[in-house]
């Protein structure tokens, strides 16, 4: 076998696979409306807009509103994530 080459090893045993009623990765619903608010603004906008110069300020105000808001309840779902793994890790091991 050549220098560096790698074997792929098989194990036998795997995570359990998570349900999809819970997924790890979601931020809940109000998450989801957040996105979809964020898809339709340029919608809605086109609609009550009528001057191009104003309705392409509206989208770009939107979807940055639209990025803000889902990146803040990301970093609040990794803040409260990580303060119950420490909260966790005092309690059980000791440490602080």
């Amino acid at each position: 076998m050549p220098q560096g080459a790698r074997t792929h090893v098989t194990t036998h045993y795997a995570a359990p696979r998570q349900a999809f009623q819970r997924p790890r990765t979601s931020l809940g619903s109000a998450a989801h409306w957040i996105r979809e608010a964020g898809i339709l603004a340029p919608l809605a906008i086109s609609e009550f807009v009528e001057d191009p110069g104003e309705k392409w300020r509206y989208i770009k105000m939107a979807s940055l509103i639209t990025a803000l808001f889902s990146q803040g309840m990301w970093t609040a779902k990794i803040h409260a994530e990580r303060k119950a793994a420490h909260e966790h890790q005092r309690l059980h091991h000791g440490t602080v």
